[in-house]
């Protein structure tokens, strides 16, 4: 029976390093960064939707969830950035710094050979009347506190709960995903702050 019970935890050791759990390229799982929902703020500082990260292998998945007319209507675009403050909303949520990922050897934009950003959402649609949302997925982050770095075939993967957080920020106008730095999509909107301590 003991022998068993070794076998059984030699086996459990090794599918955890097989599957990412147990290398030193992979932040051990943490089942209190597994799933994160935030208020998404607009301009005037009040709750105008929510946001929810959840886990998913591969990645993050972001939806979106908004009132009704808290956004003008039509294409908006959508990026991730460096600092999960949104307090500055009567000015322009600027203390969400830029996008994730940004650097000299990524460029802004799905259209771009050497992009996107880790930080680089797509577009949501925000209609004239009624509620709406958007689910959208971003590979390149990870609900975790530390980076994961890449090689000569993957990118580096950047953490979302790392010490100064990450902001969700809503655009103005819809991303080109070409033009840089930001694909042309204006002034900010609405922001949302995700932080390792709600």
């Amino acid at each position: 029976m003991r022998q068993l019970a070794a076998l059984v935890s030699a086996a459990f050791l090794s599918g955890c390093t097989l599957f990412g759990f147990g290398d030193d390229d992979s932040p051990a799982p943490d089942p209190a960064l597994a799933e994160r929902t935030v208020w998404i703020v607009g301009t005037e500082g009040r709750a105008i939707g929510q946001a929810t990260f959840s886990s998913a292998p591969g990645g993050t998945l972001i939806r979106l969830e908004f009132s009704e007319r808290s956004l003008p209507a039509g294409w908006h675009g959508a990026h991730l950035h460096h600092v999960g403050d949104c307090s500055d909303f009567a000015a322009g949520f600027q203390a969400s710094r830029g996008h994730l990922g940004a650097g000299e050897r990524v460029a802004h934009g799905h259209r771009q050979a050497t992009g996107p950003e880790a930080g680089d959402l797509i577009n949501i649609y925000a209609p004239a009347s009624g509620v709406f949302g958007a689910e959208v997925f971003a590979p390149y982050v990870r609900l975790a506190s530390r980076r994961v770095p890449g090689n000569a075939n993957t990118r580096e993967v950047l953490p979302l709960f790392d010490e100064d957080g990450t902001a969700l920020v809503i655009h103005a106008n819809p991303d080109d995903h070409a033009s840089q730095p930001v694909g042309g999509a204006g002034s900010r909107l609405a922001c949302a702050a995700l932080r390792a301590t709600p």
